[in-house]
C-alpha cells in the first residue's frame, strides 16, 4: 500500500513541476521592471528616468518569445507625470527572471 502511495505522489510531482514557469506572474515582471529602472536611474541621471524616477509599472501583457524567454509591454509613470511605454525581454535564469532588454515604444 505504501509502495502505491509512494508512486502516486511521485507521477503529482513529475506532472506540477512540468507544468509552471513558462511565464513570469505580472507582478514579478512588475517588480523585475522597477528594480531594473531604480538602478537605471541611478546610473543614467541625464535621462527622463533619471530626472524623474519611475514611481509606477504597470504590465500591459507578456507572450513566450520561446522556451525561457518571454515578452512585455509595460507602461512606466514617471514622477513627472508622464506615461512611457516600453517593450522588455525577460529571461528565465537558474535563480529567476531577468531583464535583458527594453526599448522606449512611446511614440
Amino acid at each position: 500500500m505504501k509502495k502505491k502511495h509512494i508512486a502516486l505522489l511521485l507521477v503529482l510531482l513529475v506532472i506540477a513541476s512540468a507544468c509552471g514557469g513558462r511565464l513570469p506572474k505580472p507582478s514579478r515582471s512588475q517588480h523585475i521592471i522597477q528594480k531594473y529602472f531604480k538602478k537605471y536611474a541611478k546610473k543614467y541621471p541625464q535621462t527622463p528616468y533619471g530626472q524623474y524616477k519611475v514611481t509606477k509599472v504597470e504590465i500591459d501583457s507578456t507572450t513566450e518569445i520561446r522556451k525561457k524567454y518571454a515578452a512585455v509591454e509595460a507602461y512606466l509613470s514617471l514622477g513627472d507625470g508622464s506615461l512611457k511605454k516600453i517593450g522588455a525581454t525577460i529571461e528565465k535564469a537558474p535563480l529567476g527572471w531577468r531583464l535583458l532588454s527594453w526599448e522606449d515604444e512611446t511614440q
